[in-house]
């Protein structure tokens, strides 16, 4: 093999793992068991996890819009796991300004009020 053709194969490993860490790190004989996974891949980004939590059995409004004026489009029960897209700013809850964009829900919005995001994990800016 040449230069040219080692370099390509290492390239495309290399973006491989990029896309797909935990499949990597499933096919490793020595890695660790499987944990919780802070971020997920969808349509070749990565999005940060989160979990609702309301409190008292009260369902998460999730919203067309970053703000409390939009249109309810949905609830989430607490404990539930969602994918984050990106953050922005919106109307205020509870002195919270900031609004999470849900993966797969096409411009749909949460409070950041009521989620918690995964330890290491971050939001990029919308």
């Amino acid at each position: 093999m040449n230069r040219s053709t080692v370099r390509n194969a290492v390239v495309a490993a290399t973006a491989l793992l990029a896309l797909f860490p935990a499949a990597a790190m499933a096919a490793t004989p020595t890695a660790a068991p499987a944990r919780a996974t802070v971020a997920t891949a969808h349509h070749h980004k990565m999005h940060a996890q989160g979990v609702v939590v309301t409190g008292n059995g009260r369902g998460l409004h999730v919203r067309s819009g970053a703000g409390t004026t939009y249109r309810t489009t949905g609830t989430l029960r607490s404990g539930r796991q969602v994918s984050l897209v990106c953050k922005r700013n919106g109307s205020s809850v509870q002195g919270n300004r900031v609004w999470y964009r849900l993966a797969g829900h096409h411009g749909r919005y949460v409070s950041a009020h009521y989620v918690r995001v995964a330890a290491g994990s971050t939001v990029p800016w919308c």
